[in-house]
């Protein structure tokens, strides 16, 4: 799974743009569901989404950097609007 994060964040995410998990998590459903759906075992989505964020943060200082201080507001996979961490693409 991390491995594709990277992936979709250098060949898909625009550099300069600023993005968070949901945008990422949203991609994965759309386009490697097989993936998104067999790598989660046990526990919430919630918890799940969480790990994927974790994931992406890994990339910080690397290819992507955290928009500290900042956060983007958009819809989660249940449709309810939360705030979350923003990354910029490198």
């Amino acid at each position: 799974m991390k491995e594709l994060l990277q992936d979709i964040i250098t060949q898909h995410v625009p550099q300069g743009c600023i993005f968070d998990a949901h945008s990422i998590i949203e991609y994965l459903i759309q386009n490697h569901s097989d993936i998104y759906l067999s790598s989660f075992k046990n526990g919430t989505t919630e918890s799940y989404h969480s790990v994927i964020s974790k994931n992406i943060d890994s990339f910080d200082g690397i290819i992507i950097d955290r928009m500290r201080g900042n956060e983007s507001w958009s819809s989660n996979i249940h449709n309810k609007f939360t705030k979350n961490a923003c990354w910029i693409k490198r």
